[in-house]
């Protein structure tokens, strides 16, 4: 057995976003501080203007390459290790159009680790994970399933 499988990936799958894309959350976002200054509530009027300019920041840019990694001691994001003590359970998500390695972690502010899997063989990744973690069907977080919709 390997004493390691390391890959790249983007940190994200990018989505083109076009000016109507930009359009439509600078008018919902309006609509939305307008709507609270009509309630009376003029500070989460600028939490929304605010937040509205710093997702489309965020959206904008575009994504880093990130060393992934999985070895006897942990699973390894660039240079972030999460040693197996702190993870429950993993799974990978072997569809055609996309792999992932969905972790669960026992960190309460962040239950789920998901990584992408590029230019490496996902079983390769199950077989090696399997000798250190249990195996369990986990689904990707609502959360980011909504984000990535929407183009996040």
């Amino acid at each position: 057995m390997q004493a390691e499988i390391r890959w790249q990936a983007p940190e994200f799958i990018t989505y083109e976003k076009g000016t109507d894309w930009y359009w439509a959350v600078g008018v919902i976002a309006i609509t939305l501080a307008v709507a609270a200054i009509l309630f009376g509530n003029i500070l989460f009027s600028l939490v929304i203007i605010i937040g509205t300019a710093a997702l489309s920041m965020q959206a904008s840019r575009d994504p880093e390459i990130r060393e992934f990694a999985v070895g006897d001691r942990g699973v390894q994001i660039d240079d972030t290790l999460y040693p197996y003590s702190s993870i429950i359970s993993f799974w990978v998500e072997n569809n055609p159009h996309e792999q992932k390695l969905l972790l669960q972690s026992e960190k309460m502010w962040m239950p789920y680790i998901v990584m992408p899997i590029a230019e490496v063989d996902p079983e390769e990744v199950r077989n090696f994970l399997i000798n250190y973690l249990p195996e369990e069907e986990h689904q990707e977080p609502l959360s980011q399933k909504i984000m990535e919709y929407l183009g996040f």
